[in-house]
């Protein structure tokens, strides 16, 4: 059997035809080989004497390594390039008077060289249309080491810092919900910007302070270096003012989140919560809405009690956190959720006292002095919000106008 097919075989080669057309297969198939190995010694070559980073607009770090192209005196003498408006946070906090946006100038897309400490480096920047516009950079050098390319990044973030350094970063999840994007910076302010209740500002920096200055003490222990507050009063009262202000005093970052969104569930929000960027402060607003909705078993929430448990001190939670959960109905609350160890400190905030009032209006009219006291002391206190208040001595046009409209406001709830 086996000799009857190499004598057909060998017949079939001794046909010049046949014999021809394997061998021109023959050298097609070494030709596409040949072909690939200029490609694959250049692809060796470059990994050898070329280093390079890439980066893409989908991490947060993109927005900042474009602010620093913007001041580099290369980036800024650029005679081909892109403009488009400042991201959050890289604007400056004088950018939007008169209500013109910060407009920010970078190399275009495209091939650019430059010099930096002296070294020729270039980049490659590329836009790719799917799902969802994503911008690619690929920053190059050649003949460099790996060093210089993380100085010059982990240069970009000190860049990106400094210009942070009084702004209050606000993070929100992401629109697919998967992960945390800055969504905007604000101005910061210390907790003596909220007219608080006396001795509820002292007792919350205290606290705090102590909470960050104690890690060693909890790793000794072996408990879990987290922190939870709760907020709770009637609208009005301040309760995402003093989050806010919390994230300022303590320059964290402040990562909101709502409950009752529709993109989380239990997966999401644990990794969310394990993920949170470093330093961070968790703001998770009228959380009593998650329960009520919970209960009108509203098929668009998706987050279980359960799961909203785990996530918030489970096995895999991350240490070294503070959450603050603010509510208008505190009664509303499982007590499973707010049991020491889940909470570890409650501050009800209440409408204003007398003090809260006189410190408001002196805060709009430093000239008032004796008077602002005398109508503290006739205040019937708690008888308005502090947001009440405010919005009265903001309407107001003098200290006069106030008096009369704060007098009104308050008799006209007794």
């Amino acid at each position: 059997m086996w000799s009857e097919f190499t004598e057909a075989l060998r017949a079939q080669l001794s046909n010049q035809l046949v014999a021809g057309a394997i061998a021109l297969g023959l050298i097609g198939v070494a030709a596409a080989a040949l072909r690939k190995v200029p490609g694959a010694i250049w692809s060796q070559l470059k990994r050898a004497f070329v280093i390079t980073a890439s980066l893409d607009s989908r991490n947060d770090l993109f927005a900042a390594f474009v602010a620093w192209l913007d001041d580099q005196r290369f980036g800024q003498r650029s005679r081909w390039f892109t403009v488009v408006q400042a991201p959050p946070g890289i604007a400056e906090d004088d950018a939007d008077t008169d209500d013109v946006p910060a407009l920010q100038y970078s190399p275009a897309p495209g091939f650019h060289l430059f010099l930096y400490r002296g070294r020729l480096m270039w980049i490659q920047r590329e836009i790719a249309m799917n799902l969802q516009v994503v911008e690619t950079v690929h920053l190059g050098a050649l003949f460099a080491s790996r060093r210089l390319m993380e100085e010059l990044m982990e240069g970009v973030v000190r860049h990106a810092g400094a210009r942070r350094a009084h702004r209050l970063a606000l993070y929100t999840m992401d629109r697919w919900g998967e992960q945390w994007h800055l969504a905007d910076t604000k101005p910061r302010r210390s907790l003596d910007s909220v007219v608080l209740d006396e001795g509820v500002a002292r007792r919350l920096h205290d606290d705090v302070h102590e909470f960050f200055d104690r890690r060693d003490w909890y790793a000794r222990l072996g408990i879990p270096w987290r922190r939870g507050y709760l907020l709770y009063g009637p609208p009005g009262t301040g309760k995402t003012s003093v989050a806010y202000a919390l994230a300022g005093e303590l320059r964290l970052k402040l990562c909101t989140l709502s409950l009752t969104n529709p993109k989380l569930n239990d997966h999401t929000l644990a990794d969310l919560l394990q993920r949170t960027p470093p330093r961070s402060l968790i703001l998770i607003e009228d959380i009593d809405a998650f329960f009520h909705a919970r209960d009108k078993q509203d098929a668009r929430i998706e987050v279980s009690f359960s799961g909203l448990l785990n996530a918030l001190d489970g096995v895999a939670a991350q240490e070294g956190r503070i959450v603050v959960l603010t509510t208008n109905h505190r009664e509303r609350l499982d007590a499973a959720l707010i049991r020491p160890g889940r909470i570890d400190v409650e501050v009800e905030l209440g409408n204003a006292t007398a003090s809260q009032l006189e410190g408001l209006l002196l805060r709009f009219h430093p000239e008032a002095g004796e008077r602002a006291a005398r109508l503290a002391h006739e205040y019937p206190s708690r008888s308005l919000s502090p947001a009440q208040i405010q919005q009265i001595l903001i309407a107001a046009d003098s200290v006069d106008e106030a008096e009369t409209m704060l007098r009104g406001a308050w008799q006209g709830t007794t």
